[in-house]
Parts: structure tokens; sequence; C-alpha cells
């Protein structure tokens, strides 16, 4: 946060490529953005690598000029977003007052991550006034909405003018220029803001960065065995929360059991805005999503069968991804070189072009640096990395 402007614009934007993070699992990049900008292209910003925006409401008792306008064009952008309110209160029924008017703002939004209290001009009030100030906010705003808030502070405050009452609230702290930052009373942090300095496409002037982990979302995975630390936490997360693929039971994801050939085409038939139709008597998950890519020519089966639960190979999946592309009427001119993989031989003909395109958009790594592996089986959680790699080149939603 700009501690300098009493209208703050602290930026909750976390790239993770910017600044070495030292012994913590962060796991998104974002930026939090006010009226300071002026008007954002969040397209740009997603299309940057950005994953959340935390967009200010208001402060004191007025609404930020540029809220409604940030709020609804960065959802539109697919990008996860989070409100925070800059407090102004000097007593403890302003303070309430100010969380209630916050809740006011935001209500009818369905955001991400949780609201955010940036309470760090405090006048001439004591210690114990500022906690009491504190405090008030985040009670009356968590009770507001039920959702437990995150709180922001500079590194120097949270050592020396925080209270441990306020550490049941999970830290968002400021300090610049250090790999890992100091946490004060708190014993860990749930953002990192380590610059004020950033530069992110779509967004003017300078921007705060920070680095997020799962803590500052309103819901995590229910999926006991998809930990915040695997390679694909954050592609199954997007997928789960865009309602394009669950688990294999309400606590169970089974990340690394093979992708069936209906678990894609039902993503991309969720994907296109369709959903099953609910009063089919015996209708199968996959039914209407397999008559509606036979319709499309996304997939087209073999022999008039389509092996729906046969465990779907990587050229296979290629060639899916390429369909549906071509499909939305996608740019699919892309192509790459394959020959650098000494297996380039066992691409199938059939595959080949889908292959070298997948290859070309990054969709497709090899599986080590010589290897490209087609014709090896997808795993659920490659499944979850590729189709999230290509709502990303793709720009989909």
């Amino acid at each position: 946060m700009k501690g300098i402007r009493f209208i703050t614009a602290w930026g909750l934007c976390f790239i993770c490529l910017l600044h070495p993070i030292a012994a913590h699992a962060a796991e998104f990049a974002g930026l939090d953005v006010s009226f300071w900008p002026g008007t954002i292209d969040f397209d740009e910003v997603h299309d940057a690598g950005y994953d959340i925006v935390y967009i200010r409401a208001g402060y004191g008792l007025t609404e930020d000029s540029q809220f409604q306008t940030n709020a609804s064009t960065a959802k539109e952008a697919g990008l996860l977003i989070g409100f925070y309110f800059y407090v102004t209160a000097t007593d403890v029924y302003s303070a309430e007052q100010q969380a209630k008017y916050f809740v006011s703002l935001i209500e009818e939004y369905d955001y991400d991550c949780r609201p955010a209290v940036d309470f760090e001009q405090f006048g001439s009030l004591s210690n114990d006034e500022i906690n009491q100030v504190a405090l008030a906010f985040a009670q009356t705003l968590e009770t507001e909405t039920q959702v437990t808030p995150v709180f922001y502070s500079d590194a120097s405050n949270a050592s020396s003018v925080w209270d441990e009452a306020l550490t049941v609230y999970p830290l968002w702290v400021a300090d610049y220029d250090v790999s890992s930052p100091s946490t004060g009373v708190w014993s860990d942090w749930a953002g990192f803001q380590y610059t004020d300095e950033g530069s992110v496409p779509g967004v003017s002037g300078d921007t705060d960065l920070d680095y997020y982990t799962s803590a500052v979302l309103t819901s995590d995975l229910p999926f006991l065995d998809v930990q915040t630390s695997d390679w694909f936490y954050k592609d199954v997360l997007r997928l789960y929360r865009k309602q394009l693929m669950n688990g294999i039971s309400a606590d169970e994801f089974a990340p690394y059991a093979g992708a069936v050939r209906a678990a894609p085409i039902t993503i991309l038939y969720r994907l296109d805005g369709f959903t099953a139709f609910k009063d089919v008597t015996g209708s199968i998950w996959y039914t209407d999503a397999v008559l509606w890519a036979k319709q499309a020519g996304i997939a087209m089966g073999t022999n008039d069968y389509f092996y729906p639960n046969r465990v779907i190979s990587r050229e296979e999946l290629c060639v899916f991804l390429y369909r549906y592309a071509d499909y939305r009427s996608y740019d699919v001119t892309k192509r790459a070189d394959l020959s650098k993989y000494t297996d380039e031989s066992d691409v199938a003909d059939w595959a080949l072009s889908e292959v070298e395109w997948a290859v070309a958009m990054d969709l497709l790594d090899g599986t080590t640096d010589t290897m490209l592996s087609p014709t090896a089986n997808v795993s659920r959680a490659d499944l979850a990395v590729m189709i999230d790699r290509f709502m990303t080149v793709y720009d989909v939603s």
C-alpha cells in the first residue's frame, strides 16, 4: 500500500518471476487496484499471467470511483477477485459503521477472495485505540459477511503495533526488498507484498506486487489428495471453481489416475456453456457431452465406437483440443518442430499436425527434454493442466 496516500491504492499483483520467495508455498500472482490507474485492461492483466486482483471498494464512507467498473471487468476477464477497504475510523463506532458500509458495497458481488482490511493511517491514536478500531472493523466485517477477512499491514506495524488478538485474521504483509517477510506477531502470512513499483500490462503506473497462498481464498478445494504444493494445484482449483471439473468423490480428486476419453469431452462441453439435462432418465454423466462432441466434429470415434471409459493418450487429447479450438474459430495455425524429440516418429499420422500445434501453443510439454511420449496416458492432473493452459492461451473465461 502506498502509505503516503490518504486514499490508498495497494496492489495485489502476484508475479512469481520477479522476486525469489523463500521456504513458502506461494501459489498465486495478482494485483490490487483502486481509481489511481484509471481504466484498466484486465484482459491484458489476465494474459500476463496474473491470477487474482484485489479491488478497492471504498474508504471511510465513500465508494471508490472505479470500484464497480473494476469489479465487473476483472471478473469478465477471468480473474479471481477480492475487495479491500481503506479504514479511516478513529473510534470503535465509526469502525463498525465503515465495516457495514464496506459490506453494503460488496454484498451483491460474487467474490473469490476474503475481504481485506487496510488500516494504516492512525493519526494521534494510541496503540490501544488503534487495535480497538482495527478489531471492531474486522469483527463487524466477519459478522456481516460470515467470512474471515484478511488483515493488511506493513512489516513494521505487524511487529510493533498490532496485538495478538488480530492474528485470528490471515496476514497480508508488506515488506519490500526481502525474499521472506517479517510477520511480527503472526506466525505466517497469506499475502506478501514485495514491491510497490511493479509494472503490469494493462495498468498505468506503478503497481503493488504480491505473492498469495490459498489462505486468501473464500473457499479451497475439498479434495484430500490435492495439496497446495502440488504442481497441478492451481489448474485443478481453477477448473473446479469454474465447475468444469469435479472429483471422483466429494473429497477425492485422484490426480494420478488415468483420465478417460469422456472426461475432456465433458469439460469442453461445459466450457462451451452446456450442462447435462437433469431430466434425462438413464443418461450417463457423459452422454450429452459425447453427442455434442460428435455433432461438433470434436470426437469422431472409431468404427462407430467412442470408447468413453478408455484412458486417453497425450496425442488424442491434443486432437480433441485442436478440434475444439477450430470449432470455436480460434487461431490454430501455429506449428512446432518436433525434431528435438527422439520419439517424434511415435506420433500417429492422424495426430501429427495437432501435436505440433499443441507444442507450439505450450499446451503440451515433453515428458523429458528429448521425449514427447505421445502415446502415454494422460492423468487427471495432466488433463487439468492442459485444459487450464488452453483456456489461458485462448483467453477463455
